[in-house]
């Protein structure tokens, strides 16, 4: 069986960071979505062309690991292929401590994000920001997420993970396959 995998979850639970090294590991192509997304200078491509550039990558591979959330434009495409579901669903706390670290490697050591995009200290503060983004969607995609797997994707094959430290689940259940 080929394994197309989304992880998807809130803002800053590290689903880039777990796909690429999943990726290397088990040598299967990894498509970040925020990559597609964002032109150079924060411009987001428009939606259907971000769909259908989307679609043209993973149509490219026979696995794939797609991260990134995006749920409600890809729901019809990327998880209608999608075969295994990996919900990073972890603590607001966590994702907190997890933005502050990320947001410093960001801005002060200038590592790139979204492409060839770099966050700035302006950015963080302004009423587009990551920590405001998180407390808009953090509820609202936890709500999401448990309604799709139990109603739109309850066929497909889900592993939530609560904390980084359960990885392994994630590990083991591709070896498996």
């Amino acid at each position: 069986m080929n394994r197309k995998i989304i992880i998807t979850g809130t803002t800053c639970t590290g689903k880039t960071t777990l796909g690429k090294k999943l990726a290397k590991e088990f040598l299967i192509k990894q498509i970040d979505l925020d990559d597609i997304h964002f032109l150079s200078n924060w411009i987001e491509k428009e939606n259907t062309a971000f769909v259908k550039d989307v679609n043209s990558e993973i149509e490219k591979h026979l696995e794939w690991i797609v991260t990134g959330s995006y749920q409600t434009l890809l729901k019809d495409t990327v998880w209608q292929e999608g075969t295994l579901i990996v919900w990073l669903d972890y603590p607001l706390n966590l994702i907190l401590r997890r933005y502050f670290i990320r947001t410093y490697r960001r801005v002060f050591l200038k590592e790139r994000c979204c492409g060839e995009n770099y966050e700035t200290l302006k950015s963080t503060f302004s009423s587009e920001s990551l920590f405001l983004w998180i407390f808009k969607t953090y509820w609202h995609r936890k709500r999401r997420m448990h309604h799709w797997k139990n109603t739109l994707f309850s066929h497909k094959e889900w592993l939530i993970l609560k904390h980084p430290k359960e990885e392994q689940k994630l590990r083991n259940l591709l070896y498996d396959n």
